[in-house]
């Protein structure tokens, strides 16, 4: 085999290499940059799941709070009065209530 061939050969197996190289490259741009499916995507639907389970955990404990009331509520008749008076703004007889109003603020 001659120089010339043997030159010949080289460039053709470099150039061999520029199709698959060009696959892989447009392969990798379409999986960042693609709106449906791409990384943007995963970490957008990642991030939003983040703030589910916060959201779930803060729903959780309110809920915990809640049914802690409810049984409250439900065997502790000091605890019925107290919601009677401050959410109903139930007296008992022969009480009276005596609203005050607040200063004005400018003096």
């Amino acid at each position: 085999m001659s120089e010339a061939e043997a030159t010949a050969v080289s460039t053709t197996r470099r150039l061999l290499w520029v199709g698959p190289l060009a696959a892989i490259v447009g392969a990798a741009f379409a999986l960042l940059y693609d709106a449906d499916n791409g990384l943007r995507t995963v970490f957008r639907v990642k991030a939003e799941l983040r703030r589910a389970d916060a959201r779930l955990a803060k729903l959780w404990t309110e809920r915990t709070d809640l049914v802690g009331r409810a049984e409250r509520l439900r065997g502790d008749k000091f605890e019925i009065e107290s919601v009677a008076r401050e959410s109903l703004g139930m007296v008992r007889p022969g009480e009276i209530v005596v609203r005050l109003r607040s200063a004005p603020q400018g003096d």
